[in-house]
């Protein structure tokens, strides 16, 4: 790895005990601090508690599929690197991977010197990453940002944070509302309490199907604690980032939310 050395909390997950050992053979060195799972369950659960620089994660896991750990890890840390590991490489699958921020892949059966070697480079790629964002944030212009939260009190934390971040808070009521905005294209960004979208409602399947084919939308799920079955769940419905009752006030709320929704470079006078 060129430059500076750094430390690199560093999470596997694999079903395989051969693949997990082999990469903490690999990783061997000072600085590597190495985490594994055997289960996407596991893996999702570390993720939620504990800080990560990369995940190295087999695609094919029993029950969570490695996707779905991946999608964790982003919603979690969006610049956090990814490095997939797949029984066979095929266009289909390398544009699956890109499409959700994996860096890059390795096939089994795997080269040790190339396995390290684009180890290294995922962990490059994670600190230029993090150099960019403390550098100019996520985004540059200020963002249109619509809130849908029942609860007042948490509401008043999002419109707070999302001030302070620079961007415009919408607040609406029901979830037509919601879809009416997406389907003008009058919001940029989407703050959506978890609860309304999993509700068993016309409105509220709109909403779902409308999430998952709307990739240019910034969404953010505002689940009831933090855990597992929440974050799994928000994932599913498209977020890219989730946050978590209690909302204490707008600043913490605008902490949380800072490398996902970013801040223009200049907040209106």
């Amino acid at each position: 790895m060129s430059g500076k050395k750094r430390s690199s909390r560093i999470l596997v997950v694999d079903d395989e005990l051969v693949v997990r050992e082999v990469v903490r053979n690999v990783l061997d060195k000072p600085g590597m601090y190495l985490v594994d799972a055997a289960d996407g369950e596991q893996a999702m659960s570390l993720l939620l508690n504990e800080p990560f620089d990369v995940l190295i994660c087999d695609k094919n896991l029993p029950g969570i599929t490695g996707l779905d750990v991946i999608r964790c890890a982003k919603a979690v840390d969006e610049n956090m690197g990814v490095l997939l590991i797949t029984a066979y490489a095929s266009r289909e699958s390398a544009e699956e991977a890109m499409a959700i921020g994996v860096d890059d892949y390795i096939v089994k059966p795997f080269d040790l010197s190339d396995l390290e070697q684009k180890i290294d480079e995922v962990i490059e790629v994670r600190w230029k990453r993090v150099s960019m964002t403390r550098k100019t944030g996520r985004s540059t212009s200020q963002q249109s940002v619509l809130i849908c939260d029942p609860n007042q009190d948490s509401q008043q934390c999002l419109v707070d944070g999302v001030k302070l971040l620079g961007h415009k808070p919408r607040v609406v009521a029901k979830i037509a509302e919601v879809l009416e905005a997406l389907r003008q294209k009058t919001v940029d960004s989407l703050i959506c309490d978890l609860d309304l979208i999993r509700r068993d409602n016309a409105a509220s399947c709109f909403l779902r199907s409308t999430l998952m084919v709307t990739p240019d939308i910034l969404f953010v799920a505002v689940a009831r604690e933090r855990g597992l079955d929440g974050a799994v769940e928000a994932i599913h419905h498209g977020a890219g980032h989730v946050i978590y009752r209690p909302l204490r006030d707008g600043a913490a709320v605008a902490e949380n939310l800072k490398a996902f929704l970013g801040q223009p470079d200049e907040k209106p006078a």
